[in-house]
């Protein structure tokens, strides 16, 4: 039997009024692959919050990165060079 193994990641972006308006989800597999994911679930909120999508959806992104590349550094240094 094989397990595999993943790191997955999920936030909400709310507005000043608390109503979520976006939903990202990631993951990072045993091979180091990264995923990124987002929803938008509120067309009007977002409209009014593009730049503050834009920001969050970099932060997200860059820490799911961090994962993958720590994980990809993880399985260089597991595998023996030839």
């Amino acid at each position: 039997m094989k397990i595999n193994q993943s790191t997955t990641f999920d936030t909400q972006l709310r507005d000043a009024n608390e109503a979520t308006y976006v939903n990202f989800t990631g993951s990072v597999d045993a091979q180091a692959v990264p995923s990124i994911n987002y929803y938008i679930s509120n067309q009007d909120t977002y409209l009014a919050n593009v730049k503050a999508f834009r920001s969050a959806l970099v932060e997200f992104q860059n820490a799911v990165f961090d994962v993958a590349d720590a994980k990809q550094a993880e399985l260089d240094v597991q595998t023996p060079k030839e």
